[in-house]
């Protein structure tokens, strides 16, 4: 989509300088803004990185002014920077309005607002207004699907599942039976919902399977990553809370209580029966033990290991888990053993030629 540098200020609410009619068609970092581009800064000092066409900028040999003519793109800057020779918008917030920036500049998702013939639809299934059922995806018994919402091809959706309003499903996603998926709910490729949690006891030595007839049930505004896992509960609800972000490759066991607004990166994991508080984060490949309590607002380093529970707004790294000082501390003794281990054979050598 093409607009002009005054439309989108206007759009954003936002004031601006520099050529009004400048047209603007695409999304890029300031790095490489190029014509009809839109970027952002927060600070003067970003500027430096502005592209020339031999390079990037450099601010010691070169002016704004000298490279303004060859710059035919826009920047969203904060209040405090200023200058005449740049297509700037004007922000308290650049970071926000460059999102805003890229909904207004690209379309959203493909909407046929209609049910595609080839799609199997099952009986008593409630389908709301302009929703989206791509070719293929199959709608099993008694499911309810909100207003709004897109279903691309090869979503599975088993018996009893509600699906919100304005969800959006991308293909070759598995959604078990009797599972609640929210509001504004984004579902990435391969993603699986309410697959039988890893739930088995033993009798004479043979592995016997505890049914897991609970559900899962997702908050609004959730993101579910590409190939992430989500368990049903024994007898219950396995519980992703409001605002979650799980990142691709993520598993989430049965019975887990996740609270709002968790943020978990790429291939970590949460055992069973964890119980976290609010404002999770969770770096790459890290992992809680089972029948834990978390607080709120903790934060795991990458490659982390929770064994123990936490108490609220601890940041905690390694494996097991310490708190973060702890942790910094220990690493800085593990990088001196080397030094250590030579000064006691030092100290050691020096004692037996002593008694001698």
């Amino acid at each position: 989509m093409r607009i002009t540098l005054k439309t989108l200020a206007e759009k954003l609410g936002l004031t601006y300088s520099g050529k009004a009619g400048l047209n603007l068609d695409h999304i890029c970092a300031i790095e490489n803004l190029d014509n009809g581009g839109v970027a952002f800064v927060n600070s003067p000092q970003e500027l430096s990185d502005l592209p020339t066409p031999t390079g990037i900028f450099d601010s010691r040999q070169k002016s704004i002014e000298s490279i303004s003519a060859q710059m035919d793109g826009a920047i969203i800057v904060s209040q405090n920077i200023n200058n005449p020779s740049l297509n700037l918008i004007f922000s308290d917030d650049p970071l926000k309005h460059h999102i805003e920036a890229t909904a207004l500049l690209y379309d959203p998702p493909d909407q046929s607002r209609t049910v595609h013939p080839d799609a199997s639809i099952g009986e008593n299934v409630h389908i709301g207004n302009d929703v989206t059922i791509d070719a293929r995806a199959v709608i099993y018994d008694h499911v309810s699907i909100g207003d709004n919402t897109i279903i691309r091809a090869g979503v599975v959706i088993m018996a009893n599942s509600v699906i919100g309003q304005d969800t959006l499903i991308y293909p070759n996603v598995t959604i078990r039976e009797n599972c609640r998926i929210g509001n504004r709910v984004i579902i990435h490729p391969g993603a699986v919902i309410g697959a039988d949690g890893f739930g088995y006891y033993q009798r004479e030595g043979i592995n016997l399977k505890i049914p897991q007839i609970g559900s899962v049930v997702l908050g609004d505004d959730v993101e579910i990553g590409a190939g992430t896992t989500i368990d049903r509960s024994r007898f219950s609800e396995t519980i992703i809370g409001n605002g979650c972000k799980l990142d691709n490759l993520i598993h989430i066991a049965h019975n887990v209580e996740l609270g709002d607004h968790a943020l978990i990166a790429a291939q970590s994991g949460i055992a069973g029966s964890v119980k976290t508080g609010h404002h999770l984060m969770m770096g790459g490949q890290s992992g809680i033990r089972d029948n834990l309590k978390i607080g709120d607002g903790v934060t795991l380093f990458a490659r982390t290991l929770i064994t123990s529970k936490t108490n609220d707004h601890e940041i905690v790294a390694g494996m097991p888990s310490r708190p973060i000082k702890i942790w910094r501390q220990v690493q800085a003794l593990i990088n001196s053993l080397d030094n250590l281990f030579e000064r006691v054979r030092q100290l050691e050598k020096r004692l037996r030629s002593a008694e001698k």
